[in-house]
């Protein structure tokens, strides 16, 4: 049985990479700082620390040797988070994690084939204020030059595998919906709990994106991890970047009454220029009291629950940014799985509501 090290483990995509990879057959290992708050069907959880490298290796005598690591880690320095995106100390902090993982997994296990890594669209410069955007972005774009761990990391790993028996394959996303307790970065479960707690207290779920939208894509993260499980067989994956989505487009405007219905809320005004770290920091009481009285299974401190999300969504809303990638390159390596955005925006809410991280609609 092959064996794989999901690195991120209780994050948004590693947890639905973890699960994809044990759907598949694999002996499934999985790895991250703190525990995961529930437990994956046939994952094993170990706890470790990337930057340590005997962490590392402590963490590889744990697994035994791996044929496979989904690399969904990531170090996001708290406060200033879109400041912290271009910062050389978390650029040089992430390429350390993977280095640290490899120098382990490669001293230990013989047979060591893959690794895939996931990055997003920053590849292409869309937090960088007034970079002029390729449309679609192209995997072969030329790079942006800036500080960008991406480029980092794939700049440790690819001369690393060249000449070698193993490979490697970069993922880029766009916003990413999954995930749960733990997700530090959670941009659909953090509006979930704006529009639950509208609905509780009687008011209507305002429209809090600017005015001048854009145009972007989603991927479901449970998509993203079958993603993975294909490019750890898929010799057409060796050495490659490529772009993945769900397939459509979208914007704020056609995701909120989606959102509003699946919490039961009416719409609401318009109000853009509203920051949602500062709303969050209002409705932590009433998310506290929404716990209690609904029992559920959800974090009763919002920070502790879902991070620096609404730091996220307050970059993600106002930017107007039209962005959007070019999936041809994945589709014609062979894999062309999709998913419909809305549809899934649906699936994952009522999911969060079985699961009591949100309150029931």
């Amino acid at each position: 049985m092959r064996r794989v090290l999901v690195a991120g483990g209780t994050g948004v995509t590693g947890t639905s990479a973890a699960a994809a990879f044990a759907n598949a057959g694999w002996d499934v290992h999985a790895t991250s700082r703190r525990s995961p708050p529930a437990k994956i069907a046939g994952v094993r959880h170990h706890r470790a620390d990337l930057l340590d490298p005997a962490s590392c290796r402590a963490l590889l005598r744990a697994t035994g040797p791996v044929d496979e690591i989904a690399f969904c880690a990531i170090n996001e320095a708290p406060g200033s988070l879109v400041e912290k995106w271009t910062d050389p100390g978390q650029v040089e902090r992430n390429r350390a994690m993977l280095a640290n993982l490899l120098d382990a997994v490669l001293a230990a296990s013989a047979d060591f084939r893959h690794v895939s890594i996931v990055h997003g669209s920053k590849a292409y410069g869309v937090h960088l204020p007034g970079q002029r955007l390729s449309v679609p972005h192209r995997e072969d774009d030329p790079r942006v030059v800036h500080e960008n761990f991406y480029f980092a990391q794939e700049d440790e790993v690819a001369p690393r595998a060249r000449g070698q028996d193993w490979s490697w394959t970069v993922f880029r996303a766009p916003i990413i919906l999954g995930g749960g307790v733990g997700t530090n970065l959670i941009n659909f479960l953090a509006l979930g709990v704006i529009a639950s707690l509208a609905r509780i207290e009687g008011r209507t779920f305002d429209f809090l994106a600017g005015p001048d939208e854009g145009l972007f894509q989603v991927i479901d993260a449970d998509l993203l991890g079958r993603a993975l499980v294909w490019a750890a067989g898929s010799d057409a994956a060796r050495g490659q970047i490529f772009n993945i989505s769900n397939g459509d487009v979208t914007r704020w405007r056609s995701l909120w009454p989606v959102i509003a219905d699946a919490c039961g809320v009416a719409m609401g005004e318009d109000r853009p220029g509203q920051s949602c770290a500062a709303l969050a920091r209002t409705l932590a009481p009433a998310w506290s009291a929404a716990v209690a009285r609904h029992g559920l299974a959800a974090p009763a401190d919002l920070g502790a629950f879902l991070g620096e999300s609404f730091a996220l969504l307050d970059f993600a809303l106002p930017s107007g940014i039209t962005s959007v990638l070019s999936t041809i390159k994945l589709r014609k390596a062979g894999f062309a799985d999709c998913e419909d955005t809305p549809d899934r925006v649906r699936a994952w809410f009522a999911r969060w509501q079985r699961e009591g991280l949100l309150p029931p609609r």
